[in-house]
């Protein structure tokens, strides 16, 4: 019987609001509201002095985003202003209301795994939760337990409740010690799931939809990450794996056109990964 594993991006795919808070503009205000601003956090300083440094220790290791920004300054209050910034960042984050068709079709799709997979941060995790909350399921992150394996540990819902077993899974890099695009970080998500895919569907822009002033959609990182990421999930797995990349134009005028783009995008994709879960 075929088993369908479904990987689906976060930032820039399922949250395009993810990525346009790095917007200079709004990057700005949110600096300035939490009062990282008045410490010299500009929109530079903060790409070149805060996220390049720590994004290999954020997005491998369990340290909050908020305590590394907080490392990078010198001030009593540091952290207060970190964290005030990081919810900023979270709250912004949301999967876009155009997704729900999607998330509506996999309640009826019982051969296939959804799985949100992510280089993030460790305040991700939880907040990815409420967001898949939000799109009507319920959410269960896969992390590495006091023996050194992958567990899936039932997130409970805003009111408390418990969720039922068939859930989205989450894979957090932050979580799992290591990046999408290596091998271990599927071999971690296979150790994790309940049953072995035989066939493997990734939504991802793989980086591409970032920020420009972002290192990590540098073009010739995004092919790589791409490449690797396809490689490593082919040879953990031994299954078939197929591909939707989810690549905004980088070239349209103004917010109203890239809103446009992307929800006509979203339209698209989700047609063809339905089409694919249920073999029409």
């Amino acid at each position: 019987m075929t088993h369908q594993l479904l990987a689906l991006d976060f930032s820039g795919m399922l949250s395009l609001e993810a990525v346009r808070f790095g917007m200079p503009d709004r990057l700005e205000r949110a600096l300035r509201h939490s009062g990282l601003w008045d410490l010299g956090v500009d929109v530079e300083r903060y790409w070149n002095d805060i996220v390049k440094p720590t994004w290999e220790t954020g997005s491998t290791t369990p340290t909050p985003y908020a305590i590394l920004i907080a490392r990078r300054l010198s001030c009593d209050d540091a952290l207060q202003r970190a964290e005030r910034f990081v919810q900023a960042y979270l709250q912004a984050s949301v999967i876009d209301p155009a997704w729900r068709p999607l998330f509506d079709a996999m309640q009826s799709a019982e051969h296939m795994t959804p799985l949100v997979a992510t280089d993030h941060y460790a305040e991700a995790t939880d907040h990815i939760a409420r967001q898949i909350a939000a799109m009507g399921w319920h959410a269960t992150a896969l992390r590495i337990d006091d023996t050194g394996k992958t567990s899936p540990q039932i997130i409970p819902t805003p009111n408390g409740d418990c969720p039922p077993s068939r859930a989205v899974l989450i894979a957090n890099s932050a979580d799992l010690g290591v990046r999408k695009d290596s091998a271990l970080f599927w071999r971690r998500v296979q150790e994790g799931l309940g049953e072995q895919p035989t066939e493997i569907l990734i939504v991802d822009d793989f980086g591409a939809n970032e920020n420009l002033l972002d290192f990590y959609a540098d073009p010739v990182k995004v092919n790589r990450r791409q490449t690797q990421t396809i490689d490593a999930m082919r040879s953990v797995f031994g299954a078939p794996v197929q591909t939707f990349p989810f690549i905004l134009d980088r070239t349209l005028p103004d917010r109203e056109a890239l809103y446009a783009a992307y929800r006509a995008k979203v339209e698209a994709t989700v047609r063809e990964v339905v089409t694919v879960l249920h073999g029409r």
